[in-house]
């Protein structure tokens, strides 16, 4: 056997990650798997959308959306080669934006698009980013355990009437996803009580709770739109979003395998079982 054989392989070191913070778990997330993998990383916090506990203890700096030049000149600084954009951010007005001259770079070339749904401005923002010489990851390839997989989490199981509102949902899901509209809608009794549009999902659950055709039942169908940049807002749930069906008196959850994100998967079962909520991750037909 060679010298060379005998030699251990060696693993080329991770390239350092900027992680662009929103709010939610979800930066908190890729920041503790890039600390397990002992990847380098630098956090830029969104002014207004960051949570000051996703900073807790790390490397960051606090940038208002406005300030894309110093942004990305921090980054560049820092040694970031790859991005990823995680958790929400709060579309802001443009009055109140006051962009410099590489935001406004960014707004000539958002056009419009500034306005319409989400995944148009999304990929122009990745397309820009890119263009400044990073390359643009998304989560799931990160922290690739918070993807949701196929069947059953937890021990609850949907009825036959929660299985027949989910196949219904699915379809109406990717039909408003197809629009840019939303990526979920609250279905009971084959009756869709409402649609995801630019309140957000646990709005939805919320003012689904009123519009309920009989006290309990009803599931949540959340779906990836069809035609989404899988890199940037992949639909998300967590034990958060348990807690606000379990609250509003819905029976459960389905959301998309392999095309979505579940934060804290252990911790979710555990508090879905002791709510009575069941929570499934399915496949669409066809796919």
């Amino acid at each position: 056997m060679s010298e060379a054989a005998l030699s251990p392989v060696e693993t080329p070191a991770l390239p350092k990650l900027g992680i662009i913070a929103g709010s939610t778990f979800l930066p908190r997330a890729v920041i503790e798997s890039c600390i397990e993998q002992g990847r380098p990383f630098f956090v830029l916090a969104l002014d207004g959308s960051c949570d000051a506990q996703t900073t807790d203890g790390i490397d960051h700096e606090w940038m208002p959306l406005g300030a894309l030049g110093r942004a990305i000149a921090k980054l560049k600084s820092e040694g970031v080669q790859e991005l990823v954009l995680a958790g929400k951010v709060r579309r802001p007005k443009l009055a109140n934006l006051r962009p410099d001259l590489k935001a406004t770079k960014l707004l000539t070339r958002l056009g419009s698009s500034f306005f319409k749904g989400d995944n148009e401005l999304l990929r122009t923002i990745i397309s820009f980013l890119e263009d400044e010489g990073f390359k643009v990851v998304g989560v799931h390839e990160v922290v690739q355990e918070l993807v949701t997989p196929e069947g059953l989490i937890g021990t609850v199981r949907p009825d036959r009437k929660a299985q027949a509102d989910i196949e219904l949902g699915a379809k109406i899901a990717r039909g408003i996803g197809m629009l840019d509209i939303g990526q979920a809608v609250m279905i009971q009794n084959l009756q869709v009580l409402g649609v995801e549009a630019i309140e957000g999902t646990d709005a939805l659950i919320t003012r689904c709770e009123a519009l309920k055709v009989e006290p309990h039942g009803g599931v949540l169908v959340k779906v990836k739109k069809p035609i989404q940049e899988a890199r940037v807002d992949l639909p998300t749930i967590g034990v958060a979003t348990v807690e606000r069906i379990a609250a509003c008196g819905f029976a459960g959850i389905a959301i998309e395998a392999g095309s979505s994100l579940m934060l804290d998967r252990t911790a979710l079962a555990k508090r879905a079982d002791e709510l009575g909520v069941f929570v499934v991750g399915f496949s669409l037909l066809g796919e």
